[in-house]
């Protein structure tokens, strides 16, 4: 296995370039991309490079295989990396001559291999002669919204109240679509919903918080019928679509006499899927579905279950973890472990934390720079801190105070010396990092401290950065990011600061957590979700990683 790798391995250098350099790739990489199991699963850890494996997996079939573009389908998780893939695709050239080439195909056709599952769905249903329209975020938000008003009618619920019903029933709709979309599946859910309340109900009758949840899924169901009523053909949303276009085609595999050809499916022959920790029950629906008609197909799904943060979305990691169940016909799990972005004592920090806390048995990352880094813990109540000077030009540490003031619109009374400390600490790494990226991180977009949020705590950042001339404008907009943890998935930064990574705010019980067993809600499952994000977090730093936590013993 070895030689075979290494022989990939030095075809790739040897034949293959990406803008004229040759596309140099390691030994795991090189196995996965050349591997021919009918379903194969890649756990590429964070910074392994799993866009280039994607991209050199395609080279191999087109060149080395002799698998025409037409016969490859990559679904990416979005339009942004969808158009990355395409992009490197059609540059990348083998001994000079590029796939388009060498599959004897017109250059559009390759601009489309890589798509969007929601983009593939749109195009299937399109073919099928219908013209749907999918509805915009705030549409949908709007129909819930006017939903949830009908199903609450006539009852008493506060303003803050019927806020927090309504966060809860867009959760509940956002991954109902998931797993019972359309109306053809209502009588499904109406009955899970009835036996989960009746088991509620038998295991705490009298208990108000029991009666509480109950009410939760009464009313959410009832929203969710009354919305799927409100969406008039052709409006849909992107549930729908999915589940309208696997539809489309299981009644073409089922009919064989239909000559519904559905973008040259039948004819396909690799099926890639980027992102498959994100992999959703309608996904699995829609791949099934392909394969049905291309039962040649071989799978090839990359991704990394110590990154699957979206269950909230509809998700679902027991895609990814047992994966043997889902595709079993000759299938193999290669690991890509090398992390090319951070630096070796980032990795090792980690390991550390998923090995200890998540699952000790898993892959670890291994770092590809010899580089120890930084892994610092700084705990920002410890900041001396003067505030005497507030009253009179706040020149000393009343500047920190009065920039928070200025950003959040706030007396400057009301600011308290904690957030002030914090923002010098801020400040403070900011000028010493002053010709490096930096992001900053917190769990979310609010701030422990009342009436300052992410966004105003960067404002007064900049601000203090800009009128010390530490940073011109330009600079401070190109090289100082700020974020949640969620969003910053994907991304990278020299320096990574993680802000009030406190026990209580990371991993804090959110108090709906446990609210829909239905959709497999339990505090065990909250908490893996938070030791995955909390990864993806520490994962995004390439040199230098601070932890502002003003706990006595930091959560790692």
């Amino acid at each position: 296995m070895a030689e075979h790798e290494k022989e990939i391995q030095q075809w790739f250098a040897e034949h293959v370039t990406l803008d004229s350099e040759p596309y140099t790739l390691d030994l795991d990489q090189a196995r996965a991309a050349s591997d021919l199991h009918q379903n194969t699963l890649v756990t590429a850890r964070a910074g392994s490079g799993k866009t280039r494996v994607i991209v050199a997996k395609t080279a191999f079939l087109v060149a080395y295989q002799g698998i025409p573009l037409s016969q490859i389908a990559i679904f990416m998780f979005n339009r942004a990396a969808a158009a990355e893939v395409n992009q490197r695709i059609s540059t990348v050239k083998v001994d000079g001559h590029s796939l388009t080439e060498i599959s004897h195909q017109n250059t559009v056709d390759v601009v489309q291999i890589a798509s969007t599952f929601h983009k593939f769905a749109l195009d299937i249903v399109k073919q099928a002669q219908n013209s749907p329209q999918i509805i915009s975020e705030n549409d949908q938000a709007d129909l819930i919204q006017r939903a949830l008003t009908q199903a609450v009618a006539g009852q008493k619920i506060s303003p803050q109240a019927y806020q927090e019903l309504l966060n809860i029933v867009k959760g509940f709709i956002a991954r109902a679509g998931q797993k019972f979309p359309g109306k053809s599946s209502l009588p499904q859910l109406k009955q899970v919903v009835t036996e989960t309340c009746k088991i509620l109900l038998e295991k705490s009758p009298r208990d108000e918080a029991t009666k509480q949840q109950i009410f939760y899924h009464q009313v959410a169901l009832k929203t969710y019928i009354s919305y799927l009523d409100q969406l008039q053909p052709p409006c849909i949303d992107f549930n729908l679509l999915m589940d309208q276009a696997t539809r489309l085609l299981e009644r073409t595999s089922s009919d064989k006499r239909s000559e519904e050809s559905y973008l040259n499916i039948r004819a396909l022959r690799y099926v890639m899927i980027d992102e498959y920790q994100d992999f959703s029950y309608l996904f699995y629906a829609l791949t099934t579905a392909i394969r049905t008609l291309a039962p040649a197909a071989h799978l090839f799904a990359v991704g990394d279950d110590w990154q699957a943060i979206n269950r909230f979305a509809g998700s679902d990691v027991d895609y990814f973890i047992n994966f043997p169940e889902y595709f079993p016909e000759d299938c193999v799990n290669i690991p890509l472990a090398t992390n090319y972005r951070s630096a070796k004592g980032i990795v090792e920090h980690a390991n550390r934390y998923m090995l200890g806390h998540y699952d000790a048995e898993a892959l670890p990352a291994r770092a590809h720079s010899k580089k120890k880094g930084k892994v610092k813990v700084v705990n920002p109540a410890r900041q001396k801190f003067d505030c005497q000077d507030i009253e009179e030009d706040s020149l000393g540490d009343g500047r920190f105070l009065q920039a928070l003031a200025t950003a959040s619109s706030q007396p400057l009374a009301k600011i308290s010396s904690a957030a002030g400390k914090l923002l010098k600490q801020l400040y403070k790494i900011c000028k010493k990092h002053r010709h490096e990226q930096i992001m900053l991180l917190h769990r979310h977009n609010f701030t422990s401290f009342r009436n300052l949020d992410l966004e105003q705590l960067q404002s007064a950042l900049r601000d203090l950065l800009l009128s010390e001339e530490i940073m011109s404008p330009d600079e401070f907009t190109q090289q100082v990011r700020s974020m949640t943890m969620h969003k910053s998935k994907g991304l990278e930064s020299d320096v990574v600061i993680l802000l009030e990574f406190n026990r209580e705010i990371v991993q804090s019980h959110h108090p709906h957590a446990t609210i829909f067993p239905i959709f497999g809600d339990t505090l065990e499952a909250e908490l893996a979700d938070q030791q995955r994000l909390i990864y993806v977090a520490l994962t995004r730093a390439k040199h230098q990683l601070y932890l502002l936590s003003t706990d006595q013993e930091i959560c790692l």
